[in-house]
């Protein structure tokens, strides 16, 4: 009786684990389809389950250079999601009372001064900066693409350049809006609090207690000085090699480890805060991480948004919490869903603009099998919503070197119908919005309310996803921008063509006339574009021979634009293609007025 009990035992685990591999392989297969489908280099993920096991896989090429296959060992790179793993690295701190995370940040950091005119009511705080409502913007171009930076450049050197990095254009607490400085300051409250460099402090007193002994903050690279061979090499589009590269923001964004450490540290965060029978974090500081309380949205209703290092998403019918990652080669997610104790991490080392990472997610979600939520019951259309009706742009500028080019593509119109509103953002797929309660809305293929519209305290009227606000401007303002912008392009494309047509069939009596100077100055604008075409894009911020002459050749444009307009009345020339001439290069003159008054002309990459 004995044997055949043992033998129907042994026969029960046999048969669980061949369905566990059964169950492994469609994932795996799913994975390489994806991976080859969307044409990426390779992927490492990890799950973890209700029980707190960690299965780690990876499938592709570690390296197009040297043809290696990616294995689960390898250390990657994370990008954004860092922003998770340095919250709760504050989270410790406050823990052990070294850190509140209602101090003003200049009362922690005294060489930071904030352009702040709410200072006196609402001075930016630690919390402000993890949940990104301080009114910070999010970054300066330079701060991205810059090879001046080494592993060591002092955190501070991102703030001592531009004092204006530092101005506040929303009241803290107010507004969701991502900044990458903001997590780059709290790298220097960490370094302000404990007395160590950020980097030292995190793997000390974060990393080693948690077990995540292939992870590090500090920079590791594929070459040079910092070399890992064991870390997977990054790539670009049509599987371009791709080194990991210092950055100024490195708080923000550089976290080397593997697969299986983020599946401990999903593991962590899904957990009580108890580690080896002591509080290492609190739990209620845990809890929060994806549930913001404070921002105009949240007190409107709206559930969606970020809170700690984490966002409260709704994708694929389920609520989970999540943080995505782009370093320069790399893109990351990592994502947790509490209630079920399940969780996925992944990375590709590979960062393409045609790529569709959302099929990954989709993927690993299934394969925790998480039960699709119960979508919210419709509500009544409010009465007033025809009020919304318009066109808005984002209540801040994502990085104020673009912001005018933000301003023209990144606007959103609202129209209101019988039982539905159209949330049309150019350039993206019009959203159809369903009345949830309130004034809160859903769009299609969200459970709970997506989007919501409310009055702020100094009357504006915003609509805010939670990951975004935008603030109502006149319709007549923003048609007239785009009118100005499309004229003045037309503009110089006619003066472009019109003084190359005379070049050559009038040549030198038409080049050294004044006349020829817009059409000069602009083909000047290849100066800049050849230099920058034998130059890595990585120096884009620095100053280097292409953007001097970028920030050169920009100002001499309505410079010669004037001097055109001038020599056209001097000559009191009545012809009909003089008056041609003169109408376009006023309406040229007038988009680089605009630009300038924009901050585009000079055109300054550096600042």
């Amino acid at each position: 009786m004995t044997r055949i009990f043992t033998l129907s035992l042994l026969f029960s685990f046999i048969s669980l684990s061949l369905v566990a591999q059964e169950d492994e392989l469609p994932l795996r297969e799913k994975m390489m389809t994806a991976l080859a489908d969307e044409k990426l280099a390779g992927a490492a993920w990890s799950t973890v389950s209700p029980f707190g096991i960690i299965t780690a896989d990876a499938y592709g090429l570690k390296s197009s250079l040297t043809k290696r296959p990616l294995t689960p060992s390898d250390r990657i790179q994370v990008g954004s999601v860092t922003k998770t793993l340095l919250a709760t690295g504050i989270f410790r701190l406050v823990t052990i009372n070294k850190l509140s995370l209602d101090t003003p940040v200049e009362k922690i950091l005294t060489n930071i001064k904030f352009e702040n005119q709410w200072a006196s009511s609402d001075p930016v705080t630690v919390r402000h900066l993890l949940d990104h409502t301080s009114g910070l913007e999010d970054l300066r171009f330079w701060q991205l693409f810059s090879e001046k930076v080494s592993a060591n450049t002092p955190l501070i050197e991102n703030f001592k350049r531009d004092p204006a990095v530092l101005h506040i254009y929303t009241r803290p607490g107010a507004q969701f809006a991502y900044s990458n400085m903001g997590y780059t300051l709290l790298g220097m409250v960490i370094e302000a609090v404990t007395g160590q460099r950020y980097e030292d402090y995190l793997d000390m007193f974060l990393l080693e207690p948690l077990g995540m002994t292939r992870s590090t903050f500090h920079f590791v690279s594929q070459q040079g000085a910092h070399a890992d061979k064991t870390l997977a090499m990054g790539h670009l589009e049509e599987m371009k090699a791709q080194p990991t590269v210092p950055m100024y923001l490195r708080p923000a964004g550089q976290f080397t480890t593997t697969a299986n450490d983020m599946g401990i540290f999903i593991r962590f965060l899904m957990s009580d805060g108890i580690l080896h029978r002591s509080p290492f974090i609190r739990e209620d500081l845990l809890r929060s991480m994806g549930n913001p309380k404070e921002t105009e949205a949240t007190k409107h209703g709206l559930e969606i948004g970020y809170s700690g290092g984490l966002m409260k998403r709704d994708a694929h019918k389920v609520i989970g919490y999540a943080h995505s990652g782009n370093t320069i080669g790399y893109h990351a997610m990592i994502y947790l869903f509490p209630e079920e104790k399940k969780g996925f991490f992944i990375s590709h080392n590979m960062d393409s603009e045609t790529a569709n990472y959302e099929v990954f997610n989709k993927i690993l979600i299934q394969s925790l099998d998480i039960p699709e939520g119960k979508t919210q019951a419709a509500g009544e259309m409010p009465k007033d919503i025809r009020n919304w009706k318009g066109n808005y742009i984002a209540a801040k500028d994502k990085i104020k070197t673009f912001a005018y080019l933000d301003f023209l593509t990144n606007f959103v119109t609202i129209i209101p119908q019988e039982k539905q509103v159209l949330f049309c953002q150019f350039q993206k797929d019009d959203k159809v919005l369903s009345p949830a309660g309130h004034h809160l809305f859903k769009s299609a293929g969200k459970i709970s309310p997506s989007h919501v519209f409310y009055t702020d305290p100094t009357g504006n009227q915003m609509v805010s996803t939670g990951f975004g606000t935008f603030k109502k401007i006149s319709s007549f303002y923003l048609w007239g921008m785009w009118m100005s912008f499309i004229l003045g392009v037309l503009a110089l494309l006619y003066l472009f063509i019109s003084g190359l047509v005379k070049s050559l069939t009038q040549r030198m009596a038409f080049l050294k006339s004044l006349r020829s100077a817009p059409f000069l100055s602009l083909l000047c604008l290849l100066i800049p574009g050849l230099l920058f075409l034998n130059q890595n894009f990585t120096a884009l911020g620095d100053v280097t021979p292409a953007s001097i002459s970028l920030a050169i050749v920009t100002p001499l444009i309505p410079a010669a634009l004037l001097l055109g307009i001038w020599a056209y009345f001097k000559h009191k020339t009545r012809r009909n293609t003089a008056i041609l001439e003169i109408f376009a290069l006023i309406l040229a003159l007038q988009l680089f007025l605009v630009m300038m008054y924009w901050g585009m002309v000079p055109f300054l990459l550096w600042a």
